[in-house]
């Protein structure tokens, strides 16, 4: 065969192997995307089933429910298509314009950080998942929940407690006692430390307790998330903890009857628990007195 014949066909077999190559990286990035996209479905019918159980709610058909941070916009997808009247905000263009795009029929705001556009005792749920502890003022932020809940509506908000063993965005094991000069030194040792750090409210129950307790004629605290830890302290709930030495210790108590009782009541009682499940009622106006 001529040199240049032989040429060809080594370039011609480079070319196909670049071709299959590029196919399947095609075929491994769409197997991830769907990997990502029934997993992120998959975590928004667990959001919205925690909420309905948690809150107690049978029928939430009509509902007015406004979503804190959608991101993706699973949630909020969710709750349209079991009859809520949704409504989502976000502060990040980029998820906005996303969603907005792909779902233009939802109601959807793009928020500047400030107070929210919107009037007063608009909804009968307020819900956010991850995301108080990323706020800019967490303060002003459960006082504008608070002002958008109908007399008799309900907040729910889950986020991670710093007062626990675990911390999610690092995924390290976490000390309840370290302060936020603490917790630096602490994942600087570890080589873990990144500016991110410093965006984070290192949110804990007597946090949300201390701020909740300015309202106390307004509102009432249902919950800070003790029992919701107690019911869901199970293999698929421990699973979910990104560090192998905690979920084993976790694993460890729960497949031993006795000790997951005792360990599960000492750790709601000492408030170590992970995640805050804080779930608050907004008072009925008091009625005006006869004349």
């Amino acid at each position: 065969m001529p040199v240049f014949g032989q040429f060809e066909l080594i370039i011609n077999h480079k070319k196909k192997k670049q071709w299959a190559a590029s196919v399947g990286d095609e075929l491994t990035s769409e197997r991830h995307r769907s990997h990502v996209e029934e997993r992120e479905h998959q975590k928004a019918r667990s959001q919205f089933q925690s909420l309905l159980t948690d809150c107690r709610i049978d029928a939430p058909q009509g509902l007015r429910l406004l979503e804190l941070g959608f991101k993706r916009g699973d949630f909020l997808r969710l709750c349209r298509d079991a009859g809520l009247d949704a409504v989502g905000l976000e502060v990040e263009p980029g998820y906005y314009q996303r969603l907005k795009r792909e779902c233009p029929e939802l109601n959807l705001i793009l928020y500047d950080g400030r107070a929210v556009p919107l009037p007063d005792a608009s909804f009968d749920l307020i819900a956010s998942f991850q995301v108080l502890e990323h706020v800019g003022s967490l303060e002003t932020t459960l006082a504008e929940c608070i002002r958008l809940l109908k007399p008799g509506g309900l907040m729910y908000h889950v986020l991670p407690n710093y007062h626990s063993f675990y911390e999610g965005h690092y995924h390290v094991f976490w000390w309840p006692f370290l302060s936020r000069a603490g917790g630096r030194r602490y994942l600087k040792m570890m080589r873990k430390y990144t500016l991110y750090y410093e965006t984070l409210n290192l949110v804990k129950p007597r946090t949300l307790r201390r701020i909740l307790l300015r309202h106390q004629d307004a509102v009432e605290v249902l919950s800070l998330g003790q029992d919701e830890f107690k019911k869901r302290f199970t293999p698929d709930q421990i699973a979910k903890v990104n560090h192998p030495l905690l979920r084993g210790v976790l694993n460890g108590i729960y497949r031993c009857g006795f000790l997951k009782k005792m360990a599960t009541g000492l750790i709601s009682v000492s408030e170590c628990y992970y995640p805050i499940t804080l779930i608050v009622r907004k008072k009925e106006a008091d009625a005006s007195p006869d004349t």
